[in-house]
């Protein structure tokens, strides 16, 4: 007898999609298969698209001298992803320690005079909300779109080395920040190597 399960919250609430499990019907069981994968790279898709939206919304924002409007809408789109997802207690936790990583990481750097961020919206020396938003914006994906990287540490290292210096320089770009130091792009690649597969492990704890 095929007995009936409910797929929750692949990307959001309770969906009338039903999975079928040791079903005499094997092509039953693979279409069940097939759509519970497909779902899980449309959440994936979804995920990536409102990280980058949000990450545009921030720079451009902090460019454009629209600080307070960026970090609206971007809280909106946090939430948004909150609605869409079953990891909310996960990823709510995983955010709390990217703000913390992102508010100290990024605070010493502007400290010691290696970034300079334009309209950051509050008294220097405090890290700009736009940035701490950032951070969390890049937690949500882990969990998701960048599930991948879990149990990958060298690769995660990888991706932080070359990611997080790509960002700041496409951040530099866009009028957003100001890498006044030569030593910044080493001490970023350095800073996110390690960062990057410690907040992934973070995420990967009940």
């Amino acid at each position: 007898m095929a007995r009936l399960i409910p797929l929750n919250g692949l990307i959001g609430g309770e969906f009338s999609l039903w999975h079928v499990q040791n079903s005499g019907d094997t092509r039953v069981g693979r279409n069940g298969l097939f759509l519970t994968t497909s779902l899980k790279m449309i959440n994936n898709i979804i995920n990536f698209c409102l990280f980058q939206v949000g990450w545009f919304v921030c720079i451009l924002g902090a460019a454009w001298n629209y600080t307070y409007v960026a970090i609206i809408i971007s809280i909106g789109i946090l939430f948004l992803h909150l609605y869409l997802t079953d990891k909310n207690a996960n990823d709510i936790k995983l955010s709390a320690i990217a703000a913390t990583f992102g508010f100290s990481f990024d605070g010493i750097m502007q400290f010691n005079n290696m970034i300079i961020y334009n309209n950051p919206g509050v008294p220097y020396p405090f890290t700009p909300i736009w940035i701490v938003i950032l951070w969390i914006l890049f937690a949500i994906t882990l969990n998701h779109s960048l599930a991948w990287l879990k149990g990958r540490t060298s690769l995660a290292m990888l991706f932080g080395l070359m990611g997080g210096p790509l960002v700041y320089l496409a951040g530099e770009k866009l009028m957003a920040v100001t890498i006044a130091n030569p030593n910044t792009l080493i001490v970023l690649a350095i800073g996110w190597a390690f960062i990057t597969p410690l907040l992934i492990s973070f995420g990967e704890k009940k």
